[in-house]
């Protein structure tokens, strides 16, 4: 980054920072969603704000002759963001499918690489001036094998997270719709645009890291640059298709509710839209489909998405992932006490009620029942039981 040059990137690399903290206000605000999820997604945004501002720092002439480029907390901090970067995004993507418990000691030794990384680089007092590759060979031994071993760690560790994050997308695909009912596309989406984006970037980063050695400080130096205009434009790719989203949900935004104020009052026909949502359980049977989501119970039913949501948040008080578990767990009870299905496994119930995975079909039978479907078939085919629920 030279001169001239160097003063266009600054401007596109601050303006691409704006346009990142402008994403992390609006995933904080716009409607709908999995909270854990959105907040795990804006801090890797504000991880790729750090990334990008302390690479402007460290590129920038004028900080380079400043007292803060003696100092190491710039490239620790640069390091941290990017070591960051991999691990939380696993984490979000996992957050879609189940809540992560990030207490939990074999979700924070992700974080450990990035703590010896930041560690190292404090302690053997890397300075900006000590990140430039074309500057190592006046470092001393030591140093430069410091410096040598944090460059390994955080160019290379992203693809372990590439192939984790990858792993978790197949395995989202191939489940998440079937297990958690009120999962918008938007989400879907997003989580695509976002591991794509980066899995690009990461696998630039990585090829680029060992061409470097063989490679001018010129050409070292535009294919940091390229790494670096690869982020920019995945920020704005998101910040386009965020805004794009964001009109269609606008709408939901302006509506401002008073405290205490009954929605359902003010629905029109809704005596009719709530008949039309038992129909869809009673009669259509919605619940049993495996794909069923918000939106197509709503075109199923012939009402809008959001009166669906708002009748069974209100009226049922629940949302629609819960609405929809908790009668696949009455249609699995009725199974299960049915004497025509005693030859059926509990395998058999979980697949006729509309689960598609035995781990959440016994988590939310557990939880709503209080015991698991084996005990709950045991106690309800015992003789008496038997009789009684025939009665039933």
């Amino acid at each position: 980054m030279k001169s001239l040059l160097l003063n266009l990137h600054e401007v596109v690399i601050a303006l691409t920072i704006l346009e990142t903290l402008i994403l992390c206000v609006a995933l904080g605000v716009l409607p709908g969603g999995q909270r854990q999820s959105r907040r795990l997604l804006q801090v890797f945004f504000l991880l790729v704000v750090g990334a990008l501002s302390t690479t402007l720092v460290i590129w920038n002439i004028s900080f380079q002759a400043m007292a803060i480029a003696s100092y190491p907390w710039v490239p620790a901090l640069l390091s941290a963001c990017l070591m960051l970067q991999g691990p939380v995004l696993y984490f979000y993507l996992s957050s879609l499918a189940h809540p992560v418990n990030l207490q939990r000691w074999h979700q924070t030794v992700h974080l450990v690489p990035a703590l010896i990384v930041v560690a190292v680089v404090i302690i053997y007092d890397l300075s900006i001036y000590d990140w430039m590759p074309w500057h190592w060979s006046q470092l001393a031994p030591d140093d430069r094998a410091a410096l040598g071993f944090v460059w390994a760690l955080v160019k290379c560790s992203p693809l372990v997270y590439v192939v984790a994050c990858l792993v978790t997308e197949i395995r989202m695909r191939r489940q998440l719709r079937q297990i958690y009912a009120n999962l918008a596309e938007f989400e879907l989406r997003l989580a695509d645009l976002v591991l794509g984006g980066f899995f690009l970037s990461w696998i630039w980063s990585f090829v680029t890291y060992f061409l470097g050695e063989y490679l001018s400080a010129e050409t070292n130096d535009l294919l940091g640059t390229i790494n670096v205009y690869l982020t920019v434009l995945l920020v704005n790719g998101l910040f386009l298709f965020g805004w794009r989203n964001g009109r269609r949900l606008l709408p939901e935004l302006m509506v401002v509710e008073e405290p205490g104020k009954d929605r359902l009052q003010d629905m029109p026909q809704v005596d009719e839209k709530r008949q039309a949502v038992e129909r869809g359980i009673s009669e259509l049977r919605l619940h049993l489909e495996s794909q069923i989501n918000l939106e197509r119970f709503a075109e199923q039913i012939g009402i809008k998405p959001r009166e669906l949501s708002t009748i069974i948040n209100d009226h049922h008080q629940q949302n629609f992932f819960e609405f929809i578990n908790s009668q696949r767990v009455e249609e699995a009870k009725r199974l299960l006490a049915a004497p025509e299905c005693a030859g059926d496994t509990v395998l058999d119930i979980l697949y006729k009620s509309g689960f598609n995975s035995q781990s959440a079909f016994h988590r939310f039978f557990k939880r709503m029942v209080g015991m698991t479907p084996s005990e709950y078939r045991k106690q309800m085919l015992k003789p008496g039981n038997a009789i009684a629920a025939q009665a039933k």
